[in-house]
């Protein structure tokens, strides 16, 4: 069950081993600051561990040790030592602790939008929606944990009283390796209880939701490092006492794998959800909620949006066209046949399948396609989802720029990269180059960089530049074409159809 990739057969020390537990996998890289990506290694999570909306807490760090103990054998065996761990994981996840430390339940990630009942209710009232959203850079929407918390003090005020830490789910594993509590501010950003002002956890906001400062972390910088259990240790190889990062959030750290902490620079990524980031000195929200805004380290805020709906689309409607399971032709044919395709008469697809965050964050939209013509084929459909998608992620873009400055460079990865008449589209519909980098997993890189950085001082996570492999340059005649086009999505968009 566990994959492993190499990157050539060198020899090198002082590397860093960076752990990260995400929606569905743990993966671990191993990375020098010379020669980069040495080796990765990834385990799945079985499906008793985790299904998307929730996750088994001791499962999760089970399979991340499992993981690690593999890169760490590799590593010994290639002569490789390890000077750290940095971690990573998911934003807005919510595990619940009682007085031992030990989970009442499973933790509730991102996904789990079961809170949205009582959250429909809050957001009746525009006037706290939005000193909610100016105070925290989150939005009143059932993701964030403390809307989650909010729900269940409503619903299950039994589990509520039980409760003596509301941790997250990269919480767990760095008290599961090292024995302590914290939470970097990086993490805690997204869990709308911090004031993303002051950087401090809102006493107001804890008031409201019904949590005491007691039951929630110590606040940390993302450098901040704890030593690993002796006993974890052991079990998977290390020098006892290893520093380990008390760990970010994976959207963070997409932006420092991408070297995105630079000034101006924008990362843009496409996989089974979409998202754009950029870095600010200061938090950058706008008037009308919409986008997000949360804290990096060293004072920098990430300012940026997200989408629900991405390859997961593209997965949906090959399915309903009669691919069965992971046939990777047939991304070919269509990626192909699309190319073929009469732009300026194709229909419209509106990528609300799975529901919409940014910019409307609207739980309940649907989905589906306009205009529709008995002449349209499987290919004009395909294509239309593809374009819908990067719509979105236009009207996001837009209001980004708006409130941040267009960037100077935009650094894009996720599974669009998998077909470049898709990352052709992006560069075409956003009327700006595109640049890749070689890197898949950017965000596993992005906690190594800050692993290097807090053992060694020096600005790693925030200077690193990654190499560009490809660029993908605007054609006049067709952003023209996508621009008229996408006058008619947002007509569509605000007709809510």
């Amino acid at each position: 069950h566990c994959q492993v990739s190499q990157v050539g057969c060198m020899t090198v020390r002082n590397a860093v081993a960076s752990l990260e537990v995400s929606t569905s996998s743990a993966k671990c890289m191993l990375f020098h600051e010379d020669e980069g990506v040495i080796s990765e290694f990834s385990r799945p999570f079985a499906r008793d561990v985790a299904d998307g909306p929730t996750q088994n807490p001791d499962g999760i760090v089970a399979s991340a040790l499992d993981v690690l103990r593999q890169a760490v054998q590799w590593a010994g065996a290639h002569g490789i030592d390890i000077a750290a761990v940095g971690l990573a994981g998911t934003w807005h996840s919510l595990l619940l602790l009682d007085a031992r430390r030990r989970p009442l339940g499973a933790i509730s990630t991102w996904a789990d939008l079961s809170a949205a009942p009582s959250v429909a209710e809050l957001r009746q009232d525009a006037e706290f929606v939005t000193d909610f959203y100016h105070r925290t850079g989150c939005m009143v929407h059932a993701m964030y944990p403390v809307w989650k918390w909010f729900h269940l003090k409503r619903t299950q005020p039994e589990v509520a009283c039980r409760v003596a830490h509301v941790s997250s789910q990269i919480e767990y594993v760095f008290q599961s390796l090292t024995g302590c509590l914290g939470v970097s501010r990086c993490t805690a950003s997204g869990t709308g209880l911090l004031n993303i002002n002051t950087l401090d956890w809102d006493d107001d906001i804890l008031e409201m939701a019904g949590v005491r400062r007691e039951q929630v972390g110590p606040l940390y910088e993302a450098f901040h490092t704890e030593p690993m259990f002796a006993s974890v240790a052991e079990r998977v190889g290390l020098p006892s006492g290893v520093p380990v990062t008390v760990g970010c959030a994976d959207g963070a750290m997409n932006q420092v794998g991408v070297g995105g902490v630079r000034s101006r620079t924008m990362s843009m990524s496409v996989g089974t959800s979409g998202a754009l980031r950029s870095v600010h000195d200061e938090p950058r929200i706008p008037n009308t909620p919409s986008t997000w805004c949360y804290y990096l380290f060293g004072g920098k805020r990430l300012a940026g949006a997200a989408i629900n709906n991405g390859t997961n689309c593209v997965d949906w409607f090959l399915s309903r066209a009669g691919v069965k399971g992971r046939d990777d032709g047939a991304y070919e044919v269509f990626s192909s046949g699309a190319g073929q395709v009469d732009v300026a008469g194709a229909p419209y697809f509106m990528p609300f399948l799975f529901g919409e965050r940014c910019p409307g964050w609207r739980e309940e939209r649907e989905g589906g396609f306009c205009g529709v013509r008995a002449s349209h084929d499987e290919f004009d459909l395909y294509h239309a989802v593809l374009e819908g998608v990067l719509f979105n992620m236009r009207q996001c873009y837009e209001i980004l720029a708006r409130v941040g400055g267009s960037p100077d460079q935009m650094l894009v990865s996720g599974g669009i990269l998998n077909s470049d008449e898709w990352a052709q589209m992006a560069s075409d519909i956003f009327g700006r180059e595109l640049l890749a980098t070689p890197t898949t997993n950017s965000s596993t890189v992005g906690a190594a960089l800050v692993a290097l950085q807090a053992v060694t001082g020096r600005g790693q996570a925030e200077e690193y530049i990654p190499q560009i492999t490809r660029s993908f340059v605007p054609r006049d005649n067709m952003s023209e074409v996508y621009d008229r086009r996408y006058r008619r999505y947002l007509e569509l968009y605000d007709r809510g159809v």
